[in-house]
């Protein structure tokens, strides 16, 4: 709500016969300044003395309603006041000075809305707050954390470093090798021997593998750390499955995909003889031959003795107790040994010259 003005009333002409007041411009003096001794000083004390004098003191106006302009104030009795009086320049230092008080407390932000109260700074109010600025850092702190967590495990990480790779402990200092039969165990070692003496964890295993395997009899090698100093080689030999008749004399051992492994004199126990004359033979007789035989169940593999084929589509199978078998071709393998099986266990048949389950479901017996 605004406060209502006082209106100024316009200063009265000076009775005539008292002295007249200084012109607009002229200089006053100290005692020109200063209201004489008992003259009314301020809106407080002019109502006071009015109240005093048996009169009625002017109304304040109404929040509601306008402003009226006020009566003119009657002028004072005389504007002289003796020296040394209280006057009117005081007041407004005093008053100028209360302005500025309070333009400081809200500068300052403590000033209170429709209140004369005058709220401490923040500083004021907590001190210690802004003391402990600099030492409550919560970066700092976190920081050390860190670094007391992250000094150990590089320290930890290097020591585990040079223990595996330049230590003199976890080294390779000897080679075994397992699973060969046929392999030369020398050949294995000495390719495995260019490792020893370097670090253990830096030995390339899977190259190391695939130079073992590379051998002619080896189909799969593996290697293998054992600390701390040891690496093993552990070989997966081929297996022959058959034996091919050799120009030089003895036979060929050959594996299912028809690779000679090795030259022996004869065939060994279990390994059957693959007969084909492959200048005669059709293309593709040898190879029937030897899938026929690598799909023949164990129970009709072990009862062979000798395998021919003089086409892909006519493989012969020589029993060594019993008739000769037409096989056929390398289709339906389970079916022709479970009606080969079958037919064998009847003594007419099993005295015949040859048995056919070329065709398994129509058999033959000649």
């Amino acid at each position: 709500m605004a406060r209502p003005t006082r209106p100024r009333t316009p200063p009265a002409s000076p009775a005539p016969g008292s002295p007249a007041g200084p012109a607009r411009g002229d200089a006053l003096d100290a005692s020109q300044l200063v209201p004489p001794p008992g003259a009314v000083q301020g809106p407080a004390r002019r109502r006071r003395a009015v109240r005093a004098a048996g009169g009625a003191s002017p109304a304040r106006p109404s929040a509601g309603a306008p402003a009226a302009r006020r009566a003119p104030r009657p002028a004072p009795a005389s504007e002289e006041r003796p020296a040394g009086a209280p006057g009117r320049v005081r007041a407004g230092r005093d008053e100028r000075a209360g302005r500025d008080a309070r333009a400081d407390a809200r500068a300052r932000g403590g000033a209170g809305r429709g209140s004369g109260t005058v709220r401490p700074a923040a500083d004021a109010r907590r001190p210690d707050r802004v003391a402990d600025l600099p030492a409550r850092r919560p970066g700092a702190r976190r920081a050390r954390r860190l670094l007391a967590v992250v000094l150990p495990l590089a320290a930890l990480v290097g020591l585990a470093g040079w223990v595996l790779l330049g230590s003199p402990w976890l080294r390779v200092e000897q080679v075994r090798v397992t699973g060969t039969a046929r392999t030369d165990v020398a050949l294995v070692e000495r390719i495995a021997q260019a490792q020893v003496g370097r670090p253990l964890a830096v030995v390339p295993a899977s190259s190391l593998a695939a130079e073992v395997g590379a051998l002619p009899l080896v189909e799969s090698a593996q290697v293998r750390r054992e600390w701390p100093g040891t690496l093993v080689v552990e070989v997966a030999e081929r297996q022959a499955v058959a034996a091919v008749p050799s120009r030089d004399g003895g036979v060929d051992l050959v594996d299912g995909a028809g690779r000679v492994l090795v030259s022996e004199p004869v065939p060994p126990p279990g390994v059957p003889l693959v007969s084909v004359d492959v200048v005669t033979a059709l293309p593709g007789s040898l190879q029937a031959a030897l899938d026929v035989n690598a799909s023949l169940p164990a129970a009709v593999r072990d009862r062979v003795a000798d395998i021919s084929a003089r086409s892909p589509d006519e493989v012969l199978l020589r029993l060594r107790e019993g008739p000769e078998v037409l096989w056929g071709g390398a289709e339906r393998p389970e079916r022709k040994a479970e009606v080969l099986q079958r037919m064998l266990q009847e003594e007419d048949i099993a005295s015949t010259r040859r048995v056919d389950v070329s065709a398994p479901d129509v058999p033959a017996v000649s």
